[in-house]
């Protein structure tokens, strides 16, 4: 330490009032900014500690309570937090000094200043451009009663309305009442090639299944068999650990509601450190403890994924409303205790008001108002229903249809039984193949290639059929089923993806559940939070997207090799490849184009994998 400063009574000053011993007589100090601006007194402050001062987070407003304008604001209730920026742009945080136990003037304008400027920062985010119009963090994800496009196109109408030909009863109709067609092209249902389609797939998978019985003397020596019914209760066991352990997320929400814990100090951190942890255990449980087999893996691997999403929403959701009631309390509190003249203040802070009331307002029922959604039966019925997305009410149908709650079981157990008969005849063999080549004697990168290529062309019949099965089995046949349980009305599951002339429109649609939780969780949080452009946002959301799917042939394969991930990467030059002029003016080739891969891909991932 400089001799000089040790001979500086104000300094000196300085140092005792803010000894240990001298804390219940400290006064406060004010030094003018011009008193010191030596380099060297800059690093000396920074070594004399104020015991009792702490910076107000008002950064994240979510820490923000009555405590913090008291009627009378002491020493001990208030510190203050200015952020300059230097010329290299670098933000500098400078506490405030101790404020006397005789209040100071303006001390409560200050504060009320540094929550405004924050404010102020937010506003970017919460309205639309050159427009007083609210950009609510729930406008984007909606749900509403309607059917999934299967049902609603085909099966419901097929049961509820099918009469038999009615084109030819139009034309007679028409030629009776003498009116022209002025050449439109007539409707007409297909619900007869809907019956020859299941017809036509139940007596192949029956075929086939027959052969197969026929050729080994039963199904005992079927492989997919002993896969899929082995280890049941153990993997019911895990199943059901891994739903209790998202009642964790429940408990710290609750703690939250009844003040034992607050959201940002505690619940915030627990709940971003317990997430990954709870997957890494149960991959590490299924693959290193248990040693179970390969489907077991994925399915439950599969399913900590879906309840991770189902806990993330509703943690963060009401995370998120947590900050805005703190929000909205604070400056309700400020603008009622504001004295000052500058109206850009009291407008900020009305605007922080009304945003406020207006998210707390949509985010809850007239039963449910926010935080009492937070209750057993309220996330329970959320565990249950078939989405991703949290809020506290959903459409809901009247009374369930068992009719069509056993067609949906029929068709699941019906799927699964055919799609195990494909997986056995046409795709086990050739996977046995691919695991050989994996094995065989090395002939060089050509060579290799030469049998990958020949696997590839073997196993893409097979895989085509296995894709659209395991579309049907879980976005409609399962979905549909759980969403009539449940009273669950909106059975938007799927959009018409097999339309799709572009990759980011089949990003979009092919799973609306996963969809709408990205959208929200991971592209307008990296937005709002990481300060991401809208380019940033997509390539941040495509990036995380790989990865988990990376992350799931992990699993499968007990391998990394990145194949998956650069696959699903590679959406990112297609998908502005599709928005050329060439491809925008001839959705017929975008079409041809997003088969070609959606029939090859699968194949290609699957194919290395196993060989390289």
């Amino acid at each position: 330490m400089p001799n000089e400063f040790l001979k500086d009574e104000k300094f000196l000053r300085i140092r005792k009032l803010n000894a240990e011993d001298g804390a219940a007589k400290r006064k406060s100090v004010v030094l003018s900014d011009n008193e010191y601006d030596d380099d060297s007194f800059l690093n000396l402050v920074e070594e004399v500690k104020l015991a009792e001062s702490s910076a107000t987070a008002v950064a994240s407003g979510s820490e923000i309570s009555d405590k913090i304008l008291p009627s009378e604001l002491t020493s001990d209730d208030v510190a203050i937090e200015d952020e300059e920026e230097d010329e290299d742009g670098i933000e500098l945080k400078k506490l405030s000094k101790q404020i006397s136990r005789a209040q100071s003037p303006g001390t409560e304008e200050r504060i009320i200043q540094s929550h405004v400027k924050h404010l102020h920062g937010k506003e970017k985010l919460r309205y639309r451009r050159d427009s007083k119009e609210f950009v609510s963090y729930f406008n984007d994800v909606k749900f509403e009663e309607r059917p999934s496009i299967l049902d609603g196109s085909i099966n419901v109408p097929y049961q509820e309305s099918f009469n038999g030909p009615t084109l030819e009863k139009i034309m007679k109709q028409r030629e009776k009442e003498k009116l022209s067609n002025n050449g439109v092209v007539q409707q007409s249902s297909f619900a007869g090639i809907y019956v020859l389609f299941w017809m036509a797939l139940s007596f192949s998978a029956m075929r086939t299944f027959i052969d197969y019985y026929n050729q080994n003397n039963g199904v005992t020596q079927s492989e997919i068999l002993n896969f899929m019914t082995s280890d049941l209760f153990t993997i019911a066991l895990v199943d059901f650990c891994m739903y209790l352990g998202i009642w964790v997320i429940f408990a710290i929400q609750w703690l939250c509601r009844y003040k034992f814990i607050q959201w940002r100090k505690f619940g915030w951190n627990f709940t971003a450190y317990y997430e990954p942890v709870y997957v890494i255990f149960f991959i590490i449980l299924t693959e290193n403890i248990l040693h179970l087999h390969w489907i077991a893996k994925i399915f439950l691997f599969l399913h900590s994924l879906v309840l991770l999403m189902k806990m993330h929403s509703f943690a963060f959701f009401n995370g998120y409303l947590w900050d805005v009631k703190e929000e909205l309390e604070y400056s309700e509190n400020a603008l009622s205790r504001y004295k000052g003249t500058d109206k850009e203040v009291t407008d900020v802070l009305k605007k922080s008001i009304s945003f406020c009331k207006t998210e707390l307002a949509s985010s809850s029922n007239k039963s449910q108002k926010f935080p009492k959604n937070i209750n057993v039966q309220n996330y329970f019925m959320y565990t249950m229903f078939p989405t991703l997305v949290y809020q506290t009410e959903y459409p809901r149908t009247n009374k369930i249809r068992w009719r069509y709650v056993a067609e949906k079981l029929i068709a699941t157990f019906g799927i699964i039984f055919v799609m195990m008969v494909v997986a056995q005849t046409f795709m086990y063999p050739i996977a046995m193949r691919a695991i050989a080549v994996r094995h065989s004697e090395w002939t060089g990168y050509l060579g290799r290639l030469k049998q990958w290529m020949m696997l590839l062309i073997d196993i893409v019949p097979g895989f085509i059929v296995m894709y659209m099965l395991n579309f049907y089995l879980i976005w409609d046949a399962i979905l549909n089923g759980i969403a009539e349980l449940t009273c669950f009305a909106d059975r938007y599951f799927y959009g018409d993806w097999w339309n799709c002339v572009d990759w980011s429109d089949f990003s979009r649609i092919w799973n609306i559940p996963v969809h709408k939780f990205l959208l929200r969780h991971v592209y307008h949080s990296s937005i709002s939070c990481l300060k991401l452009t809208k380019s940033q946002a997509t390539f941040m959301t495509f990036f995380i997207s790989s990865v988990i799917h990376e992350l799931a042939m992990y699993v499968i394969f007990n391998k990394l090799r990145f194949y998956l991930f650069f696959l699903q990467m590679c959406q990112l030059p297609l998908v502005a490849m599709s928005k050329t002029k060439f491809l925008r003016d001839r959705p017929v080739i975008g079409n041809v184009i997003f088969w070609i891969g959606i029939c090859t891909g699968p194949s290609i991932m699957c194919t290395l994998y196993l060989t390289f």
